[in-house]
């Protein structure tokens, strides 16, 4: 299943910008570049299950343990396509930042 992109929820938003800036200004065009990578990386880069769960969870608010029941899977295989998919976005925004 696949869904549009949609802006960043803050959820997201804290997954993608755990890491420092560099400098104390304003970042605010920094911000707006990032935004536009993630959404093209979260479009582009990640497989349909790993890009299901992220919509599921941070922009639908539904549990792990939910997300499995209606995929027919077991939790953990849902956390470990969460974690794949973080740690790709991660790995995107720090090659960019």
């Amino acid at each position: 299943m696949l869904h549009r992109i949609l802006p960043l929820s803050e959820d997201l938003d804290k997954l993608l910008y755990s890491y420092e800036y560099d400098d104390a200004g304003d970042n605010s065009q920094d911000r707006k570049i990032m935004y536009a990578i993630m959404r093209k990386a979260i479009k582009e880069e990640l497989t349909n299950k790993q890009r299901h769960c992220i919509y599921e969870h941070y922009y639908n608010g539904k549990s792990m343990k939910k997300i499995a029941e209606e995929l027919g899977v077991a939790p953990s295989t849902i956390t470990r396509h969460i974690q794949s998919a973080k740690h790709r976005l991660r790995k995107i925004a720090k090659y960019y930042h």
